[in-house]
């Protein structure tokens, strides 16, 4: 890299930005806006091929990479960065013999690991790296959907289940399918080339962490791990709801673990955005030497208090994603113990629904509870410091966060907020604002009623949230620490490990 030339980042994102709104995303945002020295790449996994850009990116941002898990009936529809040439070229390249002799010895290894749940990082990556070698001259869907490799694949998951307790079914072949393919759409990554840069930073422990770890292991690239919610955590919470069979939870659980463990031991440093999240990355294996606490930063210039007309009834609101981790449900609940009190106060749930089952329950628990009068799903606003202006009491009612963007928002802006004692949210608030447990609906309306009926003391909290974020949770102390840690990073290189992959 010449001292001339700009240093390159590839950032990759996996079902955020920048075609998805929400506090990762604002993330990414903030930082490639607020770095304009530093150029851009994106990386985006993302759910179909249709998917629209949800942000007007900065200038900074040299490309973007769309990478679809869904939607295909096969990778290469979406692989505009290969000529029709050689994606014919991988066609006729692959027929069951190649898949014999070169796939199968590679993905037999790579399900050993995935199921042994203790295995090798440094020989698992090396596996995938050759994968992803092999993806790039053979067809990827004739591949993962040649007898050969779905015959592997079931006697490897089928053995290894065998030695769970007795009681436990044998899975049935629809969840043997189910469970294959989920596999193959989330081994995807793998068919894309990974575009070159100075500096890897994917957003997740996750799939799209894939590519910054070939890029270490071809070229030597410095790894940055930034790590929101910890992955593996929500993933336990998010596959419940969704996958019904506990064989498919089984086999997912042990390649996400696989995966996040992966992402750990190959990122040269891992900078979860609290403390409370580096506990779960040390026990998963992190080095602690490793990992480097940088908090999300908000403009103050954007983000203060704006005085308004005083509410005509007590007002609380929220400002959220609505999806089952933000916990809406519980925060109705609180409502209806908060409406035997307060007869006409009004709760405000601010933000889109990204889970539309979630939302429907929502709105069907109002109905159920007679909160029409009481609650109002008011969807996104443009002015979110306005809202934080003028209610009475923030309340979060998450299930499940990392150090949330609206939190620190709400305290710029002077709020009194009452939160779930969750993830890096007590790292924010400190003594600045009411903490309650997760799911506890009473605790958190007997919180929110002792403000309501404390003005002086809403007033107190809000200033001191205010001075608080105003002291640690600034975007200028946010977009210094990873302009900082590139500027660290870029040198590095890693010539033991080139020579060794070479």
């Amino acid at each position: 890299m010449s001292r001339n030339q700009p240093i390159s980042v590839l950032l990759a994102t996996e079902g955020t930005y920048p075609f998805s709104r929400g506090g990762v995303s604002t993330w990414c945002d903030r930082l490639t806006r607020g770095l304009p020295e530093i150029d851009f790449s994106l990386l985006a996994v993302v759910t179909n091929p249709f998917e629209q850009l949800k942000y007007e990116l900065a200038p900074n941002v040299q490309s973007v990479t769309k990478i679809p898990q869904w939607g295909l009936l096969q990778p290469a529809e979406s692989t505009h960065h290969h000529p029709a040439s050689k994606v014919l070229s991988q066609r006729w390249n692959t027929n069951s013999e190649i898949i014999g002799t070169q796939f199968e010895p590679l993905f037999e290894r790579f399900l050993a690991l995935i199921l042994a749940g203790d295995g090798d990082n440094t020989e698992l990556g090396s596996l995938l790296l050759e994968m992803q070698v092999y993806f790039q001259l053979h067809d990827y869907t004739a591949t993962m959907n040649s007898m050969r490799a779905w015959e592997l694949f079931r006697q490897a998951v089928t053995a290894t289940y065998s030695f769970r307790p007795a009681a436990t079914e044998n899975p049935s072949f629809s969840e043997l399918k189910q469970a294959y393919r989920l596999l193959y759409h989330l081994l995807i990554v793998l068919h894309f080339p990974v575009p070159k840069a100075d500096i890897s930073h994917s957003s997740a422990a996750s799939f799209c962490g894939i590519p910054c770890i070939l890029a270490k292991l071809v070229d030597g690239t410095p790894y940055l791990l930034t790590e929101h919610g910890v992955y593996l955590r929500e993933q336990y919470l998010n596959l419940r709801n969704y996958i019904k069979s506990f064989f498919v939870r089984w086999f997912l659980y042990r390649l996400v673990r696989s995966v996040v463990e992966l992402n750990y031991h190959f990122a040269d440093q891992i900078s979860p955005v609290c403390a409370y999240n580096a506990r779960w990355e040390e026990h998963l294996g992190a080095s602690p030497e490793r990992i480097k606490v940088m908090y999300n930063g908000v403009d103050p210039q954007k983000f203060h208090r704006c005085e308004g007309e005083p509410n005509t009834r007590p007002l609380v609101a929220t400002m959220g994603l609505i999806y089952p981790l933000k916990g809406q449900l519980d925060l109705i609940s609180a409502t209806s113990l908060l409406k035997q009190k307060y007869s006409n106060v009004e709760v405000r749930f601010y933000g889109n629904a990204s889970d539309k089952g979630y939302f429907d329950a929502c709105k069907k628990s109002v109905s159920d509870l007679e909160l029409e009068h009481h609650v109002t799903f008011a969807g996104s606003t443009t002015e979110p410091w306005k809202v934080y202006s003028t209610a009475d009491v923030m309340a979060f009612s998450s299930i499940s966060e990392a150090f949330p963007y609206v939190v620190v928002e709400a305290m710029l802006c002077g709020a009194a907020i009452v939160a779930t004692d969750v993830g890096g949210v007590r790292e924010a608030l400190d003594d600045c604002g009411l903490l309650v447990p997760a799911k506890s609906p009473h605790q958190m309306a007997d919180a929110i009623a002792f403000l309501l009926d404390n003005p002086a003391e809403r007033k107190r909290l809000g200033r001191l949230a205010q001075a608080r974020a105003l002291e640690y949770f600034t975007e200028e102390r946010f977009l210094d620490a990873y302009r900082t840690t590139y500027i660290s990073l870029a040198p590095r290189c890693l010539p033991q490990l080139v020579a060794s992959v070479r």
